[in-house]
């Protein structure tokens, strides 16, 4: 320590280290700073946490991320007074402290463990599907949460139809859809029959025949025009005007032609050529729509007509469901197959591949769009459409009707013509099938075809003929095959081909499935999984400076410094910095592909 007898006061000050305790309230500062900055990234743990109650997505997928603090700036105040008094006998004490103190206490919670059930615990209805396998031939059961559903019926399809009736309407087992696709083998089949009265595919045998006479009116120009319907046993004829517009006259000419004792249906533009309605939850045509498939396969063959088929559903219980590992959900997947389904008929009555299209569903998409006034259980959005792209043209489909309006030698006639003129573009014109001494073939053996009159269906009707053929096919034992008849329409399949099932429910219950003698179940119902974590983080930091000088001479030596200091900082919250981010982002991203 220096002699302070002749020193000035600031010397005596800077011995005393007062820019030391200066400094160190400035790095107490920074401590808290850096130790706020540490808090923020402790919290992106919690961010990029999936969470059940979000539907598995974080809150950085929200677009939240942890607030950084940051101190905008910091006054440190430091005010001294220095009383120096020295005489020859006297001595000199100095004495300065200074203190700062900074207790930080972090706690960031959330618990860490994890839990796996096959009930689920989410209160959201989600749900979940199992995949099932079942042969064609198969006579055994599924096994349902412990139910017994034995396979009855006479053909495939009559028993996985029966079964799916049988596990959907029992209340027990909380499945409430059951989806189906036959993944048929392909065979050799031929006929001999002529393609206007059989057609054939590697699956399907189908009878084009009986109903009623219809055609198709093209309605593309808004003239004066006069249609002739029939001339026996008289001639009849509609006569029309020019209207205020092409779609003005397009119902013109419906309703003078309705006058005159015929069915019509008016096809707009942008309208679908049909519209087929199904069940809830069900994806089979019904019988009853067949003929109409029939009537339009011809139409679509003989003017060589590109169509897209499309599925929808309704608002079902699934409105807000995950899809499954394809990205479909289930409504999507039920519009899918319900689009399939009519695409199966469609090519067993000769319609081309390259004709069709098939556009995906949007499941309930169009029922939401609409709002569905009619509440979510609505057979408006539970269809299939066919509709003709990129179409111009009014369409009317003009139907005989049993009361003796017929179509015979029609006018104007453009069939085959591609202007926009008015006139009949098909005619649809059935005969009675006379199929004796005709056959089918499949895989070598022969079947003849027999028309004998059904329960509900006269003899020679197509519906009779196809439920004969696959009697006879089931009733052979040897070649292994298997055939189920819908209308006009035999599907045939071997014995080993699989009905791909897919069950769906909205239970969080546990349901276990099993199956015998033919019945694999590939999947069961998904296990759900819910997670907890937990993480503390607790700090506490003091920081203090002291400083004391105490001096003794022969003489008195006297001096006194007071004073005091402030520190002062403005504490500010900032958004995550976006490098920040895009980096958690980026090793996210990363880390998922690994």
């Amino acid at each position: 320590m220096e002699d302070y007898d002749g020193i000035s006061p600031g010397q005596v000050l800077a011995d005393a280290s007062v820019a030391e305790f200066i400094k160190s309230l400035g790095l107490g500062i920074a401590e808290a700073q850096k130790a706020l900055d540490e808090n923020s990234v402790d919290q992106i743990a919690e961010f990029i946490e999936p969470r059940e109650g979000l539907g598995g997505r974080s809150l950085l997928d929200l677009g939240l991320s942890p607030a950084f603090y940051h101190y905008q700036h910091a006054d440190i105040t430091c005010s001294l007074q220095l009383s120096l008094r020295v005489e020859k006998d006297l001595s000199l004490g100095l004495n300065l402290n200074g203190s700062f103190n900074d207790t930080t206490t972090e706690s960031d919670g959330s618990s860490t463990s994890s839990t796996s059930s096959s009930s689920g615990t989410s209160s959201r209805t989600q749900s979940r599907q199992a995949n099932v396998q079942i042969t064609s031939s198969s006579s055994g059961a599924l096994v349902v949460g412990g139910q017994n559903f034995a396979l009855n019926g006479n053909t495939p399809q009559e028993r996985i139809q029966n079964l799916q009736d049988a596990v959907t309407g029992d209340s027990n087992t909380n499945v409430s859809r059951v989806l189906y696709q036959l993944e048929a083998s392909e065979l050799t089949i031929s006929t001999d029959a002529a393609d206007t009265e059989v057609r054939t595919t590697t699956n399907t045998v189908a009878f084009l025949s009986g109903g009623f006479d219809r055609g198709i009116i093209r309605v593309g120009t808004n003239a004066n025009t006069q249609y002739q319907l029939d001339d026996s046993p008289s001639v009849v004829t509609a006569t029309t005007t020019a209207q205020t517009d092409l779609s003005a006259y397009a119902l013109h000419v419906k309703t003078q032609i309705e006058a005159k004792g015929y069915d019509v249906v008016h096809l707009p533009p942008t309208g679908p050529l049909t519209r087929l309605h199904f069940e809830t939850g069900r994806h089979e045509v019904a019988p009853a729509s067949y003929p109409s498939l029939m009537y339009f396969s011809r139409a679509i063959i003989a003017m060589s007509l590109p169509v897209t088929v499309e599925g929808f559903a309704d608002q079902q219980q699934y409105a807000n469901n995950r899809a499954d590992a394809q990205g479909r959900t289930p409504n999507q997947r039920l519009g899918d197959n319900r689009a399939k389904e009519v695409i199966k008929i469609l090519k067993a009555n000769g319609v081309p591949d390259a004709l069709i299209t098939m556009t995906d569903s949007g499941g309930e998409s169009a029922a939401a769009t609409a709002g569905d006034p009619v509440g979510r259980d609505n057979r408006a959005f539970r269809k299939v459409e066919i509709k003709t792209p990129n179409r111009a043209v009014h369409w009317l489909v003009v139907k005989s009707t049993s009361g003796g309006a017929n179509l015979n030698a029609v006018t104007p006639n453009k069939i085959g013509d591609t202007s926009t003129d008015n006139g009949f573009i098909h005619l649809y014109k059935p005969t009675p099938l006379s199929l004796a001494g005709k056959k089918v073939t499949i895989e070598g053996t022969d079947f003849p075809f027999d028309g004998a009159g059904i329960a509900g269906f006269a003899a020679n009707a197509p519906e009779a003929y196809a439920r004969n053929l696959a009697d006879d096919i089931n009733g052979n034992t040897t070649i292994n095959l298997q055939a189920s008849a819908t209308a006009n329409v035999v599907t045939i399949s071997r014995d080993g081909d699989n009905f791909q099932l897919i069950l769906v429910t909205s239970s969080s219950r546990q349901i276990s499935l099993s199956g015998s003698s033919g019945v694999t179940v590939t999947t069961q119902f998904s296990r759900s999984t819910t997670s907890n974590a937990t993480r503390q983080n607790t700090g506490n930091r003091t920081v203090a400076v002291g400083a004391s000088l105490d001096v003794r001479y022969s003489r008195q030596f006297e001096m006194n410094v007071t004073g005091n200091s402030t520190i002062s900082a403005r504490l500010v919250s900032i958004p995550s910095p976006p490098e920040f981010l895009e980096t958690i982002k980026e090793f996210l991203r990363t880390d998922g592909d690994s």
